[in-house]
């Protein structure tokens, strides 16, 4: 029989990816969110629901093996503008999901957090991701939880909306005929493909993992310059990039430098090849946005 696994927040971009991978290696995956997915495989099922709502996050968790957790605000500008909301979703709501893991006796929960919480940076999103790390810790301490936290570095590749970084500013290229980017002309980014993010996620079932933090981000810091150069090549733009600096709240809110640190023992930087040349993919979801916005 195939080991039931829930993956909330599953309609995502990088929810919807790890789902896939699950099912690639044979597990039953169910996608739990507020939202359908695009990208829902026969042999995955679904179920609309609500974190918030207890009676259908019991009934989804119940009979599980496993328990990915992408559900919560993960966009810095939303979190900005609704911190109550934020800590309902990515606090209240992890806790109840937690509760309900000791009860239903989950032998592995996975926790999607973001390199963020080791920074300065981060706004309320930074506060809500730090808080729900010390709740998954202390579910292993009082109740032997069995957990792995994963954070995530710079994200990009197919199924990103617009709360993407490099959608945007492609999109932004696309529509606009010319390379912007707003925010600091000495910002550099651990980029990694979210495909190989989602292959490097599935291995949070595996003893190497368990009840560690695991930094996933990608294999070298890029200048974001060198890859808005990269994108205006492949685009063949001849105009010089424009940048804007960002208002001072939204500045303070989003990191210059990538903020991680593997000086804690608990915390390790996952470190195998990853396949998806930086290049290639930035290639790949040119094609794919000319797709969607060259349509409009």
């Amino acid at each position: 029989m195939k080991k039931k696994i829930i993956v909330f927040g599953g309609s995502g971009f990088l929810g919807s990816h790890v789902a896939d991978e699950l099912s690639n290696q044979g597990f039953a995956v169910t996608i739990f969110d507020t939202k359908s997915s695009k990208w829902l495989k026969k042999n995955q099922k679904f179920i609309k629901g609500d974190i918030l709502d207890v009676r259908s996050l019991e009934k989804a968790i119940k009979g599980s093996s496993s328990i990915f957790n992408f559900a919560s605000i993960s966009d810095i500008g939303e979190s900005l503008q609704n911190p109550l909301e934020t800590a309902k979703i990515n606090i209240i709501g992890l806790i109840e999901m937690l509760k309900l893991c000791v009860k239903y006796k989950i032998k592995q929960y996975v926790h999607a957090s973001t390199v963020y919480v080791s920074g300065d940076h981060g706004g309320f999103y930074k506060s809500s991701k730090l808080a729900s790390e010390s709740y998954v810790q202390e579910f292993y301490k009082i109740y032997g939880l069995k957990y792995a936290i994963l954070r995530y570095g710079t994200l990009y590749g197919p199924r990103s909306d617009q709360n993407n970084g490099l959608h945007q500013i492609i999109k932004n290229a696309i529509l606009k005929k010319r390379m912007e980017y707003l925010g600091d002309v000495d910002a550099t980014r651990d980029y990694i493909n979210v495909i190989d993010a989602a292959k490097a996620s599935t291995k949070a079932l595996s003893k190497n993992f368990q009840n560690k933090i695991v930094i996933i981000s990608g294999p070298e810091t890029i200048k974001v310059k060198d890859i808005l150069q990269i994108i205006s090549e492949i685009m063949s733009f001849k105009k010089t990039i424009k940048y804007t600096k960002r208002d001072k709240v939204k500045l303070h809110a989003h990191y210059i430098r990538t903020p991680y640190t593997i000086k804690e023992p608990l915390i390790m930087k996952f470190n195998e090849n990853f396949h998806i040349d930086i290049g290639q993919g930035l290639s790949n979801l040119i094609k794919e946005l000319q797709t969607i916005y060259k349509k409009k």
